[in-house]
């Protein structure tokens, strides 16, 4: 028995999206980094987004779940330490502020498509 899923119509768009989202969040922090922003020399929240848009895209059932809380983890980071409102209050370091923009609308586009994915699922009727 597989935990891979078949998905159809709504639920694919959601999963197209979300793995979309994901890898742009990672963009972003890779923008960030060239940019100049401190990050780790391994960064945690890149290589957690990677993971999940890959577990996403092999339409794991439960991976839409893990979507969600990899983007709602790291959005919850970023809200609460200085990082992301010092990177957008200073739009002159070009890099980090753009990166920082990418990653946040990548997060909370994400967070959406995956709860779309996660609901669509929940939805369908047992075979």
């Amino acid at each position: 028995m597989t935990n891979r899923v078949t998905t159809t119509g709504t639920g694919r768009t959601a999963r197209n999206v979300a793995v979309a989202a994901l890898l742009a969040a990672s963009a972003g922090i890779v923008v960030q980094i060239l940019g100049g922003a401190d990050y780790p020399t391994v960064p945690p929240g890149l290589l957690l987004l990677l993971a999940a848009a890959g577990l996403l895209a092999l339409r794991y059932r439960w991976a839409p779940l893990l979507g969600v809380l990899i983007t709602a983890f790291i959005t919850f980071g970023a809200v609460v330490t200085p990082n992301i409102r010092n990177q957008l209050a200073d739009p002159s370091a070009m890099g980090v502020f753009a990166g920082t923009v990418i990653q946040a609308v990548g997060l909370v586009a994400g967070f959406l498509a995956g709860l779309g994915t996660a609901s669509s699922r929940m939805r369908r009727k047992p075979r």
